[in-house]
């Protein structure tokens, strides 16, 4: 279940906020934030925007017919107009290390609207791999010591390892500078200088993203949200109800002999034995709710050294039962309910 309810409540947007009168604060650079004159995005949103782009049929389809439109033909290069001939071993390198990264970005304007990007060093590459295994062979057999080179390449870190900010900059604080802080322990409070964000669609004053995605959360998560309670609603169905009640006494005719001399005493009497009734009627139904427990657990669990106690694929007969079974348990367990014989 991809707890549509839940998504879609914590991917709501903030509420804008009533714009402060008070001037002193600003000019100060006093702020509410994690720093003076700092804003946080929404990562709230932002991971519940992922979710839903990485768990829904219908965005990731078009996710793919966008990629293969734009991505099919591979990175091409050119100068002064024309395509440039590569070899191959750099055209491999295009195709294994740039043309990810090139999905990714899709991928982060698609979902966020901008982009992070961090060069790291080549670790996993086929170039770098080749140029592993060739250090050290020199001509003739004979060893030769290569240094290593460091390749630097692009990439979009995932987004639990870094949160985006921005300072109003400018002549007049009309502009917007964007900061990176990692969330490696010694990254969390230090601003990635390296780190660099490319913003296609800028977010509002309280953090919110302005994305596709963030166009069509509401309808997606409706969907989502809809499927869940509806597996809700099927799994309530499927577990059955008992309701016990006791059964009410006939009324009388009134023609008894008791009923012809029936006087204020004798009313008394009788509304004390009601009562008396009533007490034991309750006290039965409580007795009977508890021994149908306890015959439901004698009869659905068993001892077992560790483990849970409960009779495991019992629907089809299986699991190894250490005692002697009554019958074969079902699937789904029984709700009992007990009402009061003068409810109804």
């Amino acid at each position: 279940m991809s707890q549509g309810v839940g998504l879609r409540a914590r991917g709501q947007r903030k509420p804008p906020r009533s714009r402060a009168t008070d001037l002193i604060g600003p000019a100060l650079g006093l702020s509410t934030g994690e720093h003076p004159g700092e804003h946080r995005l929404n990562y709230k949103q932002i991971h519940s925007l992922e979710q839903l782009f990485n768990s829904h049929p219908a965005i990731q389809a078009a996710r793919t017919i966008l990629h293969g439109q734009l991505l099919s033909g591979g990175i091409v290069l050119k100068r002064d107009g024309k395509p440039v001939e590569l070899k191959p071993a750099f055209k491999n390198h295009l195709e294994e290390v740039w043309l990810p990264f090139a999905q990714d970005v899709v991928d982060s304007f698609l979902k966020f609207g901008y982009a992070v990007m961090s060069y790291e060093e080549d670790d996993n590459s086929f170039a770098r791999q080749s140029v592993k295994r060739r250090a050290g062979v020199g001509v003739g057999g004979k060893s030769k010591v290569l240094k290593d080179p460091v390749n630097l390449v692009p990439i979009v870190p995932p987004t639990d390892t870094y949160e985006v900010a921005y300072v109003m900059t400018g002549r007049a604080g009309y502009k917007r500078s964007y900061l990176i802080y990692g969330m490696a322990p010694n990254m969390a409070t230090h601003i990635d200088e390296e780190a660099r964000v490319v913003m296609r669609q800028q977010p509002d004053t309280e953090g919110n993203i302005n994305s596709p995605m963030a166009t069509i959360f509401d309808l997606g998560s409706f969907v989502a949200a809809l499927t869940e309670l509806a597996m809700t609603a099927e799994i309530t169905n499927a577990r059955p109800r008992i309701w016990t009640q006791m059964q009410k006494e006939a009324n009388k005719a009134g023609l008894d002999p008791q009923a012809l001399f029936f006087d204020t005493e004798s009313r008394g009497v009788a509304g004390s034995a009601d009562a008396q009734d009533n007490a034991a009627q309750g006290a039965a139904l409580a007795q009977m709710h508890s021994m149908m427990r306890i015959i439901n657990q004698l009869q659905t669990t068993q001892a077992k050294p560790s483990g849970p106690d409960h009779q495991m694929n019992s629907f089809s007969g299986g699991g190894v039962s250490t005692g002697k079974q009554s019958h074969i348990p079902p699937e789904v367990n029984v709700i009992s309910f007990s009402l009061s014989a003068d409810m109804y």
